[in-house]
C-alpha cells in the first residue's frame, strides 16, 4: 500500500499501486476487478463470506427430549439470536414426520424441517449445551436441501447414536447456529 498525497487534506490517501483501492466513498474495487458500491444500504443484510443480500444469520436452542410414547422424542426450539420457535412436538416417532421434526427409521438422525424455518437453510453449525444421557457425544449439524439435520455421535468412536435411547436417561439441548436465504 501507498500514501496517495494528492488527494485533498482529511480524506483516506491509501492506495495499492495499481489504484486498485480507493476508499473515502469512492467504489472499493478489488483486484479481481469485482466493483462493491459502498454505503450503508448498498450492503446491509450481508454477511461476510457470503455477502449476498437477504441472508440472515440465526441462533436456536433445540431441546430433545423423552417422547410420551415408547421411543419416541419430543422436540422443541427456542429463539437465542433471530432464530425459528417451534412449540413441542410430542412422539416424534422412528421413520416418520411429526409436525416440522423427521426421525431417521434408526433414530440417528434428526431433521428440522424447512416448514419450521423461516426461508430455506444455507448452513448450520451446532455444539452440545446439555448432555444429561451418561454417553458421551459429539453433534454434526448439517444442511440438506432446505432442512437441518442433527446427528449425535459416540464421542470415541464417532458411531451415530439412536436418540431415543439416549433421552431415555434424561434431556439433551443443542445450539444451532445457521444461515437461511430469507
Amino acid at each position: 500500500m501507498a500514501w496517495d498525497a494528492s488527494k485533498p487534506a482529511g480524506a483516506d490517501k491509501i492506495k495499492d499501486s495499481d489504484n486498485n483501492i480507493r476508499l473515502n466513498n469512492d467504489a472499493i474495487e478489488t483486484v479481481l476487478g469485482t466493483n462493491i458500491t459502498a454505503g450503508p444500504t448498498t450492503i446491509q443484510g450481508a454477511i461476510l463470506g457470503d455477502a449476498t443480500k437477504g441472508r440472515n444469520l440465526r441462533a436456536i436452542s433445540f431441546y430433545i427430549q423423552d417422547g410420551t410414547n415408547a421411543t419416541t422424542l419430543n422436540c422443541i426450539t427456542t429463539n437465542k439470536w433471530n432464530g425459528d420457535i417451534i412449540a413441542a412436538t410430542d412422539n416424534i416417532a422412528k421413520n416418520a414426520t411429526t409436525g416440522d421434526f423427521t426421525l431417521s427409521a434408526d433414530g440417528t438422525t434428526l431433521t428440522i424441517e424447512a416448514s419450521g424455518l423461516t426461508g430455506n437453510a444455507l448452513m448450520s453449525f451446532a455444539t452440545m449445551v446439555s448432555n444429561a444421557s451418561g454417553t458421551a457425544l459429539d453433534v454434526d449439524s448439517y444442511q440438506t436441501g432446505n432442512d437441518i439435520v442433527v446427528i449425535l455421535r459416540h464421542t470415541t468412536t464417532a458411531v451415530a447414536q439412536d436418540m431415543t435411547t439416549l433421552v431415555d436417561t434424561n434431556n439433551m439441548i443443542v445450539s444451532i447456529i445457521y444461515v437461511t436465504d430469507a
